[in-house]
């Protein structure tokens, strides 16, 4: 008997919050509601087509329909075949992994120093990088080619990485996180005889994961997208990273009707991005809420 009425009394709850749920749906919320639906759906609907068109065969690939009567997987051997698509692949995620290593060591180093160390320019120093990033990144093509070309540094990896190894929003982003940073921690550190890089990579680090995955996909996306800077500084197709191949393979037209092997090249490169980010989504939502909220 007392098994059966705490049964009902569970069902009776379940029935008087869904009864809650629906009074509680005026047209009000429902109309936010159908625009964050719209909102959603939007912006995911063109990812979605050109996934489906990766997929559908030549003579479906102007249909309305947005899924393919079937599956054929003609446009990725099409990529294989005619361009040197692995190579460009293994271009871009070499590049694309020193520049995050190099952006987020470089970052974590310098803006330790500029929170919690106190030395003589500090606050130069500090409002120097923060106006280095209002500098147009334009401004910087020509000055920076012809430093590459006095380098000798024309189609090598070294000129894709260089330019990128040390990031200004980095930088910002990571002060402002370890600026909140207990100083309390920092000293029982120091008390124990831990130099200042024992307390940033045994202390400081594993505690701020959610600022370094911040910094970590914000660079991985703009690394990984670049493609004028590559456009400029490579000549050799084996050297092209993935943005620069499918732009030129789109505006070249050598291949002809290659709308889905365009498609397939662009959702290659799509994925790598959006695959990261659900990785990395919970360290991120935090990062961003944690960051930024001291000046």
């Amino acid at each position: 008997m007392a098994a059966d009425t705490v049964e009902a009394r569970s069902q009776d709850s379940v029935v008087d919050r869904s009864e809650s749920r629906f009074a509680s749906l005026t047209p009000k919320r429902l109309l936010v509601y159908a625009l964050l639906t719209v909102g959603v759906v939007v912006p995911v609907f063109p990812f979605a087509l050109m996934v489906s068109m990766s997929f559908k065969p030549r003579s479906e690939m102007y249909e309305p329909a947005l899924l393919p009567s079937h599956v054929t997987f003609e446009h990725y051997l099409f990529l294989l075949e005619n361009v040197p698509i692995v190579r460009q692949l293994f271009n871009s995620v070499l590049v694309t992994s020193a520049v995050v290593t190099s952006v987020v060591v470089t970052s974590c180093l310098v803006a330790y120093s500029l929170a919690k160390l106190d030395w003589f320019g500090r606050r130069f120093t500090y409002n120097f990088i923060l106006a280095t990033m209002m500098i147009p990144g334009v401004l910087l093509l020509i000055p920076q080619f012809i430093v590459i070309v006095w380098l000798g540094w024309v189609d090598t990896y070294q000129a894709m990485i260089v330019p990128f190894a040390i990031s200004s929003f980095g930088i910002f982003l990571l002060t402002q996180f370890f600026k909140q940073f207990p100083d309390s921690l920092i000293d029982a550190a120091r008390m124990d005889g831990c130099s200042e890089l024992d307390v940033v990579f045994r202390i400081v680090l594993p505690n701020s994961l959610p600022a370094i995955a911040t910094v970590a996909l914000f660079t991985f996306m703009n690394r990984w997208n670049e493609m004028l800077w590559d456009l400029i500084v490579i000549k050799e197709e084996t050297m092209y990273t993935l943005p620069v191949s499918i732009t030129l393979f789109a505006k070249t037209g050598l291949y002809g009707d290659s709308t889905g092997a365009l498609m397939a090249g662009a959702t290659l490169l799509a994925l790598p991005t959006i695959a990261l980010f659900l990785l990395l989504r919970r360290y991120f939502i935090q990062g961003v809420t944690m960051s930024g909220l001291k000046s």
